[in-house]
Parts: structure tokens; sequence; C-alpha cells
């Protein structure tokens, strides 16, 4: 199984730069995204070109691919050959050219001339959906503890877990991505987009297959996690908080210790949490989140 933690400390290092979530929001501008979702339930979304889909990995994004083949880039140029998998974003590994925040790539940009759009989501339910896609074998703490040091960085699994404000934004604060749908909203805000971009016809099909649940659906409550871990991984993506959730926990993070003994610490009080959870969950007779999760698949 691919590291899906290596991530989190990656993130966690690119939000040094930023002494307070308020510092971020001005520098990206990011009160702009309030205003412009009232526009987009208001029906008056301005979609002037072609949209491009700006694929942030875990957020539905094969979903959308699917319904909108031709709107997301599949090649580049790079170094006098063209590619699909050779833009490199961590250390010594290439993502696919849709996982790659358009700030990495090379000139002229695939999403230059188009009205582009993404989705951003919840950092924990994406974190957890990544997880179950690898097989939910381990506990997302214990995979983080035992990975954190993966030669890929944030790279790994194909920039899965890759920071979702580096995909709205380039590092100069300038927006790549035109309409940011909000993954809680999807179905209501994405047909919204497609009646302003003149596309009636497309739609979000229902979540019905066990793969899309698993993938797609709410994650488990905070809880299953341990509120100490929950709060770690909110503080890994703290700039994802702040700047598309609106959450400052600059604060909280502060205090909490995001290194590799901090997670083996935490780790470990989780993992005795858990195992004392599922001796009373026997004696109550109620399943755990874990056997809650395979029930299903």
């Amino acid at each position: 199984m691919r590291s899906l933690w290596a991530a989190l400390l990656g993130a966690a290092l690119r939000t040094a730069a930023f002494e307070s979530c308020a510092e971020a929001r001005r520098y990206y501008k990011a009160d702009d995204l309030a205003e412009e979702a009232r526009r987009l339930r208001a029906g008056r979304a301005n979609v002037s070109r072609a949209l491009r889909f700006l694929h942030v990995p875990k957020n539905a994004g094969t979903t959308i691919q699917r319904l909108l083949p031709g709107t997301r880039p599949r090649t580049t140029v790079l170094d006098g050959r063209t590619c699909g998998k050779c833009v490199k974003v961590g250390g010594p590994c290439a993502c696919s050219l849709w996982h790659v925040p358009p700030r990495y790539l090379p000139r002229p940009s695939p999403y230059a001339g188009h009205d582009t759009f993404c989705v951003a989501r919840d950092p924990v339910d994406r974190v957890l959906s990544q997880w179950r896609m690898e097989g939910a074998r381990r506990s997302a703490c214990l995979v983080m503890r035992e990975r954190l040091t993966h030669r890929c960085g944030a790279a790994m699994s194909d920039c899965h877990l890759w920071p979702q404000h580096e995909y709205v934004w380039d590092a100069a604060g300038r927006r790549m991505c035109a309409h940011v749908l909000a993954f809680d909203d999807l179905s209501d805000q994405f047909r919204r987009l497609m009646r302003a971009a003149g596309r009636d016809d497309v739609t979000l099909p229902p979540v019905t297959s066990v793969r899309s649940a698993l993938h797609h659906g709410a994650a488990a409550p905070e809880t299953d996690l341990g509120a100490n871990v929950t709060l770690m991984i909110r503080c890994a993506y703290k700039l994802d908080e702040c700047l598309l959730r609106g959450r400052d926990i600059f604060e909280e993070c502060a205090r909490l210790d995001l290194t590799l003994d901090g997670w083996t610490r935490a780790c470990d009080r989780s993992a005795g949490r858990k195992r004392r959870c599922r001796v009373h969950c026997r004696k109550r007779g109620t399943a755990s989140a874990r056997e809650r999760l395979h029930k299903i698949s």
C-alpha cells in the first residue's frame, strides 16, 4: 500500500509561510469565494469561455471527467517530448498531468484561455476516502506514522492528497480555479454551473455503487478517528481549512506536535482507545467503525 500520509507532512511545511489565517485569506483574497458561491446559487455565475475541469484528486473528479471527457488536459510538452505523467512536483516522483496543480505545470498552461472549475472537500473526508481506496487494512494513523518519510513526499499516490488550495491559487495568489464547487453541495452547484455554461444536459449521477459510496460518501464520524487525530489531520491541511472552509485553527495547531514523534504518540493512544472500543462494542452488540465500513464492501 502506498503511503497516504507523507502528504500531510509536506502540506504542513507549506503552511509555515503565514502566521495567521487572516493573513493567508488577505493574501489569496479568499473572501471572494463566498460571494461567488452566492452568485452561483442565484443563477448568476459568469461562464464566458469554454469550461475546463481542474481535477483535485479524491473530490469526485473521476465522476466529473466521465461526464465531461473533453474538459481535462491529458498531455503536455516537457523537455521537447509529449507526455501525460512527467511533471515532478514532489522530489523524484511525477503525477498524472490532470492531478498536478496548475502552478507546477510548464507553460503554456493547458488551462489557459478557459473558465476552470474544481471541487473542494473537507480535508478529513478526503483523507479517509483515500484510506478506504487503499483498502483500510490498517488505521489511518498507523499508515501515517509508518510512511511519513515517503520518498515522493506529497506527490505519492499520484498526488491524491496534495493540498487543495494549491489547485485554486498559484504561489503569487492568483486564482487558477475560477469556479470552486463545494463537495457537500456538489450535485446542486454542479447543475447550476452547467446551466450557466449552457449544458443543461449534464447532471451528476446519484451514488449507487459500493465503490462510489466508499470513496465519495461522507466520512466516518470524527469520533471514529478520535478528536486529537482528527485535529492533527486538519492542522496538516490548515490552509485548506482556512482558505476553502473559513475555519481558523492556527492557534489550536500551534499547540500540537505534528512531528513524527507526535504522530507516533497519537497513534499509540488512538490504537489503545480503539481496542477498548472493540471490547465494549462487542459487549453492547454494536459494530465498530471498521466493521461498519466493511459491511458495505
